[in-house]
């Protein structure tokens, strides 16, 4: 009788971390196009950024790109090129 007993909860025990694995990749397997996604969208509104501040101005100056990369890129503002903070 015991010996059932420890073969269920090991068979539960088994369930239990087969759905989690498979929870887990799903999870993964939605998450990571996701963070592309969202990368490529903010790379495409710093292109555009940039593209309207030469056409307002007729040239594009330092300020113009390093302003319009502090706007889509929050994470920038105050800091320097390797990303230490200024």
């Amino acid at each position: 009788m015991e010996n059932k007993l420890n073969k269920i909860k090991s068979a539960k025990k088994r369930n239990t971390l087969s759905l989690s694995i498979v929870a887990f990749a799903v999870a993964f397997a939605i998450l990571i196009p996701v963070a592309f996604i969202d990368s490529a969208h903010a790379l495409t509104k710093y292109e555009n950024c940039i593209i309207n501040a030469a056409n307002n101005h007729g040239k594009l100056s330092l300020s113009d790109v390093t302003s319009c990369y502090d706007n889509e890129f929050k994470g920038a503002k105050g800091s320097d090129a390797n990303g230490h903070p200024l």
